[in-house]
């Protein structure tokens, strides 16, 4: 039975935790989270739902013997390095929704070669994932190029309804702000999603092309409401902001990667597409989309199962077995 630490409790950490517990084969050792409006309280106080089973939140990695940490605190690589190191120091695994570290390479070369190195010494696996980056814009198109010989173009389109998804999302992608409040956390690079340029360089390595840092030119815009629409931080009025839309490209050595990635509340049409243009064009469409949420939660506490079986180091999706469903209680 691997035994598991959960950092961050967050709506994401928060169900990771609770998915452990109801898992026969993984034992919840320690949850982790600085507030201290959180310290003392089990994974079930924390969702409103009282006591529960399980440990209680501490503000520090507990001493107790563990296996793997699920990590999910922040989206720059160089901020969770301090706990990485924590954990690498106790021979922890890691497995985090960070999204720089789903590429860490892409902005941070030197910084990701150091940690790589760091963690072949203590004998452990770090891997970044989730939906996006970790899957939809960037791993499944490099599964699905895997039927083909060779691709010139590579199109990905992610449409999010974020009135389905958690409040900290909807915040995120500026419901109820301004379009000026928008555009200058936009100025300021506190706004947009995280890790799109991360999934280009991840696809262009799958497809067997070497991204740098900078070359991938990302681009966002605030999308407003045209009416009422209800969300979790209160209700978007017309010419409010109602989410947003991040593209980015690249082009280089014979293939042209375009993402475009749209999470807004009143998005009807959700939806993921690949599209992989070529001598053998293939198109893939997954309606209503794959669900950000319990997806980012499955891919976590399904490859906390892989990476005590992974070779030492900083990993990424393209060095891990595929982690399945693999929960059978």
């Amino acid at each position: 039975m691997l035994r598991v630490i959960v950092i961050g409790m967050g709506p994401i950490g928060v169900n990771c935790a609770k998915q452990i517990l109801a898992d026969t084969d993984l034992q919840l050792v320690g949850l982790v989270d600085l507030d201290p409006a959180k310290v003392g309280k089990t994974a079930d106080e924390l969702d409103g739902l009282g006591h529960g089973a399980g440990p209680k939140v501490t503000a520090n990695i507990p001493d107790a013997p563990a296996d793997v940490a699920i990590v999910a605190t922040t989206s720059k690589f160089d901020r969770v390095v301090p706990t990485l190191r924590e954990l690498m120091s106790r021979k922890i695994h890691v497995v985090s929704s960070c999204e720089e570290m789903a590429w860490p390479r892409y902005l941070h070369p030197e910084l990701a070669a150091e940690i790589d190195a760091e963690a072949k010494r203590a004998g452990v696996a770090l891997l970044g994932t989730g939906v996006n980056p970790g899957f939809v814009m960037d791993f499944l198109p490099i599964v699905l190029s895997s039927m083909v010989t060779k691709v010139s173009n590579v199109k990905v389109i992610r449409r999010v309804d974020a009135s389905k998804r958690r409040l900290p999302l909807q915040a995120k992608v500026g419901a109820t702000m301004s379009v000026q409040q928008f555009n200058h956390l936009k100025s300021h690079g506190k706004i947009g999603h995280m890790g799109i340029a991360e999934s280009v360089a991840m696809l262009a390595a799958g497809l067997g092309r070497e991204v740098k840092r900078g070359e991938v030119r990302v681009m966002l815009e605030a999308l407003v409401a045209d009416g009422e629409i209800p969300s979790l931080l209160g209700t978007i009025h017309r010419g409010q902001v109602r989410g947003m839309r991040n593209t980015a490209h690249w082009t280089g050595d014979g293939l042209t990667i375009d993402l475009d990635l749209i999470m807004a509340l009143g998005e009807n049409d959700a939806q993921d597409s690949v599209e992989l243009t070529g001598p053998t064009p293939l198109k893939l469409l997954i309606p209503g989309g794959t669900p950000g949420d319990t997806a980012t939660v499955a891919s976590l506490v399904n490859f906390v199962r892989v990476l005590p079986n992974c070779s030492p180091g900083l990993k990424t999706m393209l060095d891990v077995p595929v982690a399945g469903a693999r929960r059978v209680s």
